[in-house]
């Protein structure tokens, strides 16, 4: 399955089911949404299996100017990776 926006679907919430994911990274900035509050307001969002699984990753998105910079958020995520089994579909 292609990502969001690379087979000219739009990266919408209308469309957030069409991508199955077994673990979501989520923006971890302060004053951005967090995984539960979509799940009241946005549908799409809560019939994800991986939010049913609460299976959302905090991710910094903040730029890192240097290998050393990215590897413990790369180390983070593969931890993550690594305790999150597939879901069932």
């Amino acid at each position: 399955m292609e990502a969001c926006g690379r087979d000219g679907r739009d990266c919408r919430w209308e469309n957030a089911d069409m991508y199955e994911a077994d673990l979501i990274p989520v923006d971890n900035h302060e004053g951005n949404l967090q995984p539960a509050d979509p799940k009241k307001t946005r549908p799409t969002w809560a019939r994800l299996p991986a939010v049913r699984a609460d299976r959302t990753f905090p991710w910094a998105v903040e730029e890192r100017y240097s290998h050393a910079g990215y590897a413990p958020r790369i180390a983070q995520l593969a931890a993550a990776l690594g305790q999150s089994e597939p879901l069932a579909s």
